[in-house]
């Protein structure tokens, strides 16, 4: 298996395996999210990757920074989305891409990765709720027990809870 990062032709892959990977109700909102993820990476430090074997694109994960409503002077991502082609799941495909996105978010100085989804899933890689607190979604969320997050870079724990926005592809209710 490679991991390596997106590159725009890797769009219509991507799609393809979150469209088999989601439910329908799901994978329509998450298909639109990956668009327009790739749509702003010119714009914003949003970081991609796909995992590949034999050439075949079968997993994808991106992680886009967050923007602070606050004088700190911290640099925190958001985990969204990840998906693997149902075929190819349950062998650590999604885990090794996970742990390629926390290695050069950590080796890029970024503070705190943040993520929404399964918590016993990401517990694992050491994302925890307590950290997630600190951090205010810009919108009410729908399943906040899933709302976690982890330090980096040996980063001091925060007491407090900061607002913040995000890039305009994750600026949706629905995702929330």
């Amino acid at each position: 298996m490679n991991i390596r990062l997106a590159q725009k032709s890797d769009l219509i892959h991507s799609q393809k395996i979150i469209k088999t990977a989601f439910s329908d109700k799901e994978n329509k909102i998450i298909i639109k999210l990956a668009a327009d993820l790739f749509k702003e990476t010119d714009i914003h430090l949003i970081k991609s990757f796909v995992a590949e074997i034999n050439n075949q694109v079968i997993g994808f994960i991106s992680f886009s920074p967050i923007f602070l409503k606050s004088d700190t002077e911290i640099s925190v991502y958001i985990l969204s989305p990840i998906a693997v082609s149902p075929e190819h799941q349950k062998q650590g495909i999604g885990s090794n891409l996970v742990d390629a996105g926390i290695n050069m978010l950590t080796k890029d100085g970024v503070n705190v990765l943040l993520v929404y989804g399964d918590p016993s899933y990401y517990g694992r890689f050491g994302f925890k709720e307590e950290i997630g607190r600190s951090f205010v979604p810009p919108y009410p969320l729908q399943y906040p027990f899933g709302w976690t997050g982890m330090m980096l870079n040996e980063t001091p724990i925060l007491n407090t809870s900061i607002k913040f926005e995000c890039v305009t592809a994750l600026s949706k209710p629905e995702l929330w």
